[in-house]
Parts: structure tokens; C-alpha cells; sequence
């Protein structure tokens, strides 16, 4: 009974690290420099749907097929526009000169960066 109560326990707090970017999977909570960052379910998402992908191109329709479960032609070209400003100002230093979502120029975004320890703690 105690091996099961632990490893259920340890499998429940998956956390991604990206220097000094914190997310607890499970919990769905971000930390930026251990203090928490506050998302809205669609920022979380397109977080989670980067960092799925971290390193490979996304479209703008791939993103937003995932995000909204529509086809692109339903969603204004902008609105990805305006959560991925949302987002960079919240994880990035600088969001003019963001370190992880990066603007691949008429192909869409990716996230740039390797997991520090992708762990179960």
C-alpha cells in the first residue's frame, strides 16, 4: 500500500523547467523566478501547445486548430496575434525580444528552448 500511495504521489507532480520558467502540469500553474504567474485558460493552452512542440515550427492554423478545436478560417487573423503578445509579456524578460516564442517569419512560431529538468518530483 505504500509503494502505490508513493509513486501516485510522485506521478502527480510533473514540472517543466525552463530557466527560470516553472510549470506544474498537473496543477496547471506557471512560475516565472518561483513567483506565480497568473494565465488565462487560453494563455495556458497555447503555452502547453509550444512547449508540446518546443523547437518545431507551428503554423498559425496548426496553433489555432489546437487552441479553439476550429478551423482557421473561423478566427480573426489577429487574435493569435494578441495572445502571443499576452503571453511573451508575461514569461518573457523582454517581450520585444522574446527568448522563447519566437516569430519564425511567414512560417508561425516556435518554442526555443530545452526543458532544464523535466522531472517528477
Amino acid at each position: 500500500i505504500l509503494r502505490r500511495k508513493g509513486k501516485s504521489q510522485d506521478s502527480n507532480k510533473k514540472i517543466l523547467k525552463f530557466k527560470n520558467i516553472s510549470i506544474h502540469t498537473l496543477e496547471a500553474r506557471v512560475f516565472k523566478n518561483n513567483e506565480e504567474m497568473f494565465l488565462t485558460s487560453a494563455e495556458y493552452k497555447l503555452l502547453l501547445i509550444l512547449i508540446q512542440n518546443k523547437n518545431m515550427v507551428l503554423s498559425r492554423a496548426q496553433i489555432l486548430e489546437k487552441l479553439w478545436d476550429v478551423t482557421y478560417d473561423f478566427i480573426n487573423d489577429n487574435t493569435l496575434s494578441v495572445y502571443i503578445k499576452r503571453l511573451r509579456e508575461k514569461i518573457e524578460d523582454d517581450s520585444s525580444k522574446p527568448q522563447y516564442i519566437l516569430t519564425v517569419r511567414g512560417l508561425g512560431y516556435k518554442w526555443n528552448g530545452s526543458d532544464d529538468n523535466e522531472n517528477t518530483i
